[in-house]
């Protein structure tokens, strides 16, 4: 599972994920697309997760869809049956009209593995997590969205140590400020 799934419902709702999180669940709610584009680890697929949450007590039901799951050929039938308690339990509400797609990066390499897929999500409305993202492809497939990118968190960095010559710095990003 990725770091996003093992998550229970509870710890799941004390996450706080700050700003990108409320623009995304406030253009959801509304029935526009979202797309979360990030690296691994940056909390995609738990943001994802924590929308669904919200949109099902919305009365909007979601299917996370993991595209990883999908195998070739499935429809979104054949996906709702082999994985629709495990949507569920992700999200616990009903399955409905959003479809929280995770992965979604995967359309972009292997597409005709997931054509009956994406035949049968157009015109719904998509709340999708890639790590790499096509806005053209995006746009054909899914229509237009609002696309949040979302940087990975790093743990703080500890005091760099003294080092003679101000080798410290060396490998290391700085941000100067001009005045």
């Amino acid at each position: 599972m990725k770091p996003g799934e093992e998550l229970t419902l509870g710890e799941l709702e004390k996450l706080d994920m700050g700003h990108d999180f409320k623009l995304a669940l406030s253009r959801a709610a509304e029935g526009g697309n979202v797309y979360l584009v990030g690296p691994p680890g940056s909390g995609k697929t738990a943001m994802l997760r924590k929308l669904g949450l919200y949109l099902s007590r919305l009365g909007r039901g979601a299917l996370y869809l993991k595209l990883e799951w999908v195998k070739y050929g499935w429809s979104l039938s054949d996906y709702v049956k082999h994985y629709g308690d495990k949507s569920r339990q992700l999200l616990g509400g009903e399955i409905g009209d959003v479809v929280l797609l995770d992965d979604g990066e995967l359309l972009w390499g292997y597409g005709s593995a997931y054509r009956n897929i994406v035949r049968d999500v157009r015109g719904r409305q998509i709340v999708g997590a890639f790590r790499e993202f096509d806005v053209d492809a995006a746009t054909l497939l899914f229509g237009d969205g609002l696309t949040i990118y979302i940087q990975r968190h790093h743990a703080p960095r500890e005091a760099a140590s003294k080092v003679p010559l101000g080798l410290a710095f060396l490998n290391k990003t700085v941000e100067i400020t001009v005045i």
